[in-house]
């Protein structure tokens, strides 16, 4: 068997489901850039590009380690065994991931020479250097409890700024707020993986396994319920477009997976074995609806 794997089995380490949760909030940060009057649509593409670019040299790395300090096992639920089953080496994986990374940063640098906003590099650097050390030594962000709000920051607030600024060199304080229903739902997937894995997890620190289920279930439940009291704000403030009341349509599957977590703290744990991926759904519907009643204003 080759080392090198094959095409499924990169598509399979490169998670391509998990491509919204990046390509969502870049896309609101063109959107705050669209509404200053200074988007272009070949800069935005070109910076999602190396953002992807990023995004996937870092989830190669993620695992990687993951697999190095045995965290990931055949015994898992994992949506990706690549690297633990040594369909591809781990240590071919690393190389390519350097690769790509070293890409990513010369894209980034071309792009800051091209149009004179140096400070890309700085959001480039920043969000290469936490998803590297999120499980990379010696930080090992994953592993001290420091996972969910490393991603809370990065994929949540970083991207949407880090988008807006490339495309006119300056930051958009506002958006922040606009932010916080991408960043929530994105940490909602990553708060609903970590009570599945509680058990597996044992050897790490997580902040589920810290507070317990119980606890770690009103967690949940206030990341699914705060994205629609923050639509329903700016709302009333008229910062989004009727149409994000639509984001209302979503309501019953955000009732859904309460009930279902619910269930799976209550000694169904099998309930918790897909939670991750529908809360996954919710993020994406939630959010194209919100970036659509934010484009309409």
């Amino acid at each position: 068997m080759s080392e090198r794997g094959n095409i499924r089995d990169w598509l399979e380490l490169l998670r391509l489901f998990s491509w919204p949760c990046i390509i969502l909030p870049a896309a609101l940060g063109g959107l705050f850039a669209y509404h200053q009057g200074d988007f272009s649509l070949p800069r935005f593409l070109y910076l999602l590009t190396g953002i992807l670019l990023i995004h996937v040299s870092i989830t190669i790395v993620n695992e990687y380690y993951d697999v190095k300090f045995e965290i990931d096992t055949l015994e898992q639920q994992k949506p990706s065994k690549v690297l633990v089953e040594k369909r591809i080496n781990p240590e071919f994986s690393l190389q390519i991931a350097r690769i790509l990374m070293f890409l990513a940063a010369l894209a980034i640098i071309g792009y800051a020479l091209l149009t004179g906003i140096g400070g890309v590099i700085i959001f480039a650097a920043l969000g290469m250097s936490i998803g590297y050390f999120y499980t990379a030594p010696p930080l090992n962000l994953k592993y001290r409890g420091l996972g969910l709000p490393a991603n809370f920051i990065t994929l949540g607030l970083l991207i949407p700024q880090a988008v807006v600024y490339g495309l006119n060199g300056s930051l958009y304080p506002a958006g922040l707020g606009l932010s916080l229903p991408p960043a929530l739902l994105i940490s909602a997937i990553l708060w609903a993986n970590d009570m599945r894995d509680i058990e597996a997890d044992r050897e790490i620190i997580t902040l589920v396994g810290f507070l317990g289920l119980n606890k770690s279930y009103y967690v949940y439940l206030m990341m699914l319920a705060l994205p629609y009291f923050v639509m329903l704000y700016y709302f009333l403030n008229s910062r989004i477009s009727l149409l994000g009341l639509l984001t209302l349509l979503t309501l019953p599957l955000a009732i859904k997976l309460a009930r279902q977590a619910r269930r799976g703290i209550n000694q169904q744990t099998e309930m918790l074995a897909y939670l991750d991926e529908k809360t996954a759904v919710l993020m994406l519907v939630f959010n194209m609806i919100w970036l659509l009643g934010y484009f309409t204003l």
